[in-house]
């Protein structure tokens, strides 16, 4: 795409932007610090960046050499759709690509930030495109019981595919989401929505199986158009069942760390942590809204987990750094933490792992 077509469609984005509106927040509580009037907030006053500075790293990216991509190095396994669809006892986890995990708790499973399309953007033509599609097909996962959505950005709310989700065999999953984002699954009729706010929690009960989802704070934003800007929670989860427990960051910054410590505190630590490593670059830009690789393997320890792994990375080609980064960068950061390599991995598309009890959570050939 041509610098003067880009550049066009930036003017465009900004003259939007200029004639964005506010609103109103349904749900304000003046007793919660990170409610509003308008909407939500991060209770450390860290906030958006602005659409200025976003245009100035947009604009730079114009004229700046682009960044050597290399896709080929972020690992893939194949994938059996059939033994996935099989209901096991115990946990198993699988990186479908990008923040898209599927957790499976003794046959109940659970989608998160789910995305299939080629691109992260509401536009088919524009916007950051898929370098390693997802590990399976949407129509080959085994159906659904819930789907969590931890905020509104494009790369983890995509509406082809819940539309897609919506419409499956046997009926539509449970969408756990952030307060504020039941207006947009109304909107596409659908009523299968349990939005939380933070520390709220619900049940998805599939026959004598339990599992609890809480919603916890995250240090993010969210925006859907020019005109809802923090109209919406965003938000990681906790998710417990069948004797484990595990947290899905979804998209965060770091702060001073008092929101992950106060996780680890009220849950006494997780089995798994799913914590994005990829999207950092540049960091002027992106540290108020997303964790670097040395910042991931700190929010590893204070939500005391047992085992992490690096998720957020490997598919879409958003910020500076290349796609393949976090190969090199999350090493690193282990190796100056002291941590062990086995304690936070990064996995192949399409890799499952299981929860032995007493060795954690080990690979599966499928």
């Amino acid at each position: 795409m041509g610098h003067r077509f880009r550049v066009a469609i930036c003017l465009a984005c900004t003259s939007l932007f200029l004639a964005s509106c506010g609103t109103v927040n349904p749900h304000y509580d003046p007793a919660k610090s990170h409610h509003s009037p308008e909407g939500f907030r991060n209770p450390d006053g860290a906030h958006n960046p602005g659409f200025a500075r976003f245009l100035y790293w947009q604009w730079h990216r114009l004229w700046d050499e682009e960044t050597p991509q290399h896709p080929e190095r972020v690992g893939r396994v194949a994938v059996d759709p059939r033994r996935w669809a099989q209901p096991e006892p115990g946990w198993r986890v699988a990186w479908i690509g990008h923040a898209t995990m599927l957790v499976q708790v003794h046959g109940v499973n659970i989608l998160t930030d789910p995305i299939f399309s080629e691109r992260a953007s509401p536009l088919s033509w524009y916007g950051p495109k898929r370098v390693a599609p997802p590990a399976l097909p949407i129509a080959d996962l085994p159906p659904i019981d819930a789907v969590v959505i931890s905020h509104n950005h494009y790369d983890h709310l995509d509406e082809a595919t819940v539309r897609t989700l919506a419409g499956q065999a046997g009926g539509p999953p449970v969408f756990v989401v952030p307060l504020g984002l039941e207006r947009w699954f109304a909107a596409l009729g659908i009523d299968s929505v349990r939005p939380l706010d933070w520390w709220q929690g619900t049940d998805i009960v599939r026959g004598d199986v339990r599992v609890r989802i809480d919603l916890v704070p995250a240090r993010h934003w969210s925006r859907r158009t020019p005109w809802d800007t923090n109209a919406v929670l965003w938000g990681g989860y906790a998710i417990a069942g069948a004797g484990a427990q595990a947290y899905f960051a979804g998209d965060t910054g770091y702060g001073d760390g008092t929101l992950f410590r106060e996780i680890g505190r009220r849950y006494g630590g997780f089995d798994l942590a799913m914590i994005p490593v990829g999207c950092y670059e540049p960091r002027w830009f992106m540290a108020y809204q997303h964790v670097d690789p040395g910042e991931a393997v700190r929010i590893h320890a204070d939500v005391g987990a047992r085992y992490s792994m690096g998720m957020h990375w490997g598919a879409f080609r958003m910020c500076d750094e290349p796609v393949d980064a976090p190969l090199d960068d999350l090493p690193a950061a282990r190796d100056k933490a002291g941590l062990p390599r086995d304690d936070f991995e990064l996995w192949a598309v399409g890799e499952r792992r299981r929860l032995v009890p007493g060795k954690g959570f080990v690979r599966e050939r499928d």
